[in-house]
């Protein structure tokens, strides 16, 4: 059996923290795959094939090379962790708003 929320949670399920706000305004998907190849970096020169690979795998509806490319957004953020800079900034931000506030 399935246990119901009070009201409480259902109002608090609708109100968005800041942070949520800002992350959905700068990455506006909620599927995690199109989410970690947003947050991932890609190299100038890779970007039209990595474009090419994603027309393909829409195309033929690969799971391979869906597969593929989450692999190698994983792989690149791992290697230079520079694809996470936008997302750690939006939270750090906040983190500094609310010392500032404390002073």
């Amino acid at each position: 059996m399935t246990q119901s929320s009070s009201w409480h949670d259902n109002i608090r399920v609708g109100v968005q923290s800041e942070n949520e706000l800002a992350i959905d305004s700068m990455f506006p998907t909620k599927d995690k795959f199109k989410m970690l190849q947003m947050i991932g970096e890609l190299n100038i020169r890779a970007e039209m094939p990595f474009t090419v690979l994603g027309v393909f795998r829409r195309m033929y509806k690969s799971k391979i090379l869906r597969m593929f490319q989450e692999e190698h957004n994983l792989n690149k953020i791992a290697l230079d962790r520079k694809g996470r800079l936008e997302l750690s900034e939006i939270v750090a931000s906040r983190k500094r708003m609310e010392e500032k506030e404390a002073e």
